[in-house]
C-alpha cells in the first residue's frame, strides 16, 4: 500500500510538470505499454500522445485515449478520454470522458462525464454526469447530473435530472427534477417530483411528493407530503398526511364541546382544509368522573366564510377516575357536524355523533365494559372485550 502511495504521488508530480510543459505536436499510438511514466514506449513524449490501447503497470501520464486504457494503480489523461478505463486504484482525466469508467478507489474528471462510472469509494466529476454514477462512498458531480447517481453514504449535485440513490445523504444545490431516494436524508432548493427518506426530506418548493419516515420539511408544497410531521408554509394543492402536520397558511382551530358523553372536550386542529389532526380532552362529570385524551383526523366536506360541514374521526382512550387505566378503554367516535356564523373568527356548531365504545376494562361490579356509555342501541361482549354502540349528539364553539 506504501508503495501505491508512493506511486501515485510520483505520477503526480508528473501531472503537475506535464501540464507546464508545451504540449507541442500530439501525436497517436496504436499501442502503449508503460511501467510508470516515462518508462514506457511513449517515453517522454506521453503527455502529447493519443493512445487507441493503454496499458500502464503501474501508473501512466498521457495526453488522451480513444478506444481502452488499463491501469495496475492509475490511469492519469491531460485532455479527454473516449472509450473504456479500468484502473485498481485511480482513474484521472483533466477534460471529458465518454464511455465507461471503473477504479478500486476513484474516478477524477475536470470536465464533464458522459459515461457509466463505477468506483469503490468517490466519483467526483467538475463537469456534468449524463448516465451513470455508482459509488461505495460518494459521488460528486459539481454540474447537473442527468441521469442516476447511486451511492453508499452521499450523493451530490448541483442540478439534478434524474434520480439519487444514497444509503444516507441526497443533496442537490439546485433544482431536482425526477427522485430523491435516501436512508436517512434528501435535500434540493426545488423539487418537481419525488424525495423519499427514511428520517428527512428537505426543499423550499415541491411539486409532487415528499415520503418521509419522521419529518418533511417545505416552504411551499404541491402535492403530497407524508410522515409522521409535515412542516410547510403554505400547501397550494394537495395534501400533508401524518400524526401532526404544521402549516403556517393553512388550517387552525380550537373547539369547545359538550355531549352525553364527554360532557366537556377540547381540541386543537392543525393541518389543510382537505386534511387535518385532531388532540384532544375531555371529561365526564355528570355520573362518575372520568377523563379521556384523543388522537383523530378530519376533513371539510364544505367551507363557506358563514356555513361548513366537517367529518371527524377521534379515538380516545378513557379513564376511569383521576388515574390513568391501563387498561384498553377506547371510545370511537365518527362526528359529522354543520358549522355556522357572521363572524369569521367564531362559529358555533352542531351534529350527531355515532359512538363505539371498545372496552376490556373490568368496572366496580366485576363485570367486562367501562359504564362510560350514558345508554347503548347495542351492546355485546365477547371474550374479555365489551362493545356499546350508541348515537348522541355534539354541539359547542369553534374559533379559528
Amino acid at each position: 500500500m506504501k508503495i501505491s502511495i508512493l506511486i501515485l504521488l510520483l505520477t503526480a508530480l508528473l501531472v503537475v510538470q506535464g501540464r507546464a510543459q508545451s504540449t507541442g505536436t500530439l501525436k497517436e499510438a496504436k499501442l502503449q505499454i508503460t511501467l510508470i511514466t516515462p518508462i514506457g514506449t511513449n517515453g517522454t513524449n506521453s503527455i502529447n500522445t493519443i493512445n487507441t490501447v493503454s496499458f500502464n503497470i503501474l501508473a501512466g501520464y498521457h495526453s488522451a485515449v480513444r478506444g481502452f486504457e488499463f491501469g495496475g494503480i492509475a490511469n492519469l489523461n491531460r485532455d479527454f478520454v473516449n472509450g473504456f478505463q479500468w484502473a485498481g486504484i485511480a482513474n484521472y482525466t483533466g477534460a471529458d470522458v465518454t464511455g465507461f469508467q471503473w477504479a478500486g478507489i476513484s474516478n477524477v474528471n475536470l470536465g464533464n462525464a458522459n459515461a457509466f462510472q463505477f468506483a469503490g469509494i468517490s466519483n467526483v466529476n467538475i463537469g456534468s454526469s449524463q448516465i451513470f454514477q455508482g459509488a461505495g462512498i460518494v459521488n460528486y458531480t459539481m454540474g447537473s447530473s442527468n441521469l442516476i447517481q447511486a451511492a453508499g453514504i452521499v450523493n451530490y449535485a448541483e442540478e439534478l435530472n434524474g434520480a439519487q440513490f444514497a444509503g444516507i445523504v441526497n443533496f442537490a444545490l439546485r433544482d431536482v427534477n425526477g427522485a430523491q431516494l435516501a436512508g436517512i436524508v434528501n435535500a434540493g432548493k426545488s423539487v418537481r417530483g419525488l424525495q423519499a427518506a427514511g428520517i428527512v426530506n428537505a426543499t423550499k418548493y415541491v411539486h409532487g411528493a415528499q415520503i418521509a419516515g419522521i419529518l418533511n420539511v417545505a416552504q411551499k408544497v404541491e402535492g403530497l407530503q407524508l410522515s409522521v410531521l409535515n412542516v410547510a408554509d403554505s400547501v397550494v394543492s394537495g395534501v400533508p398526511i401524518g400524526v401532526l402536520s404544521v402549516v403556517r397558511n393553512g388550517f387552525h382551530e380550537f373547539e369547545i364541546g359538550f355531549s352525553e358523553g364527554l360532557n366537556t372536550t377540547a381540541s386543537l386542529k392543525l393541518g389543510v382544509d382537505r386534511f387535518y389532526n385532531i388532540f384532544a380532552i375531555g371529561t365526564q362529570f355528570l355520573n362518575d368522573f372520568r377523563w379521556g385524551v384523543g388522537y383523530g383526523i378530519g376533513t371539510h366536506l364544505v367551507k363557506n366564510p358563514d356555513f361548513r360541514v366537517n367529518l371527524e374521526a377521534i379515538s380516545y382512550q378513557i379513564n376511569e377516575g383521576t388515574e390513568w387505566t391501563n387498561a384498553y378503554n377506547g371510545l370511537q367516535q365518527l362526528k359529522l357536524t354543520f358549522a355556522g356564523g357572521q363572524n369569521e373568527h367564531v362559529q358555533f356548531y352542531a351534529g350527531p355523533t355515532f359512538n363505539l365504545m371498545v372496552s376490556d376494562y373490568v368496572n366496580k361490579n366485576g363485570k367486562i365494559g367501562s359504564d362510560f356509555p350514558p345508554y347503548s342501541i347495542w351492546s355485546t361482549t365477547n371474550g374479555n372485550t365489551n362493545l356499546r354502540f350508541w348515537i348522541g349528539v355534539n354541539a359547542g364553539i369553534r374559533i379559528h
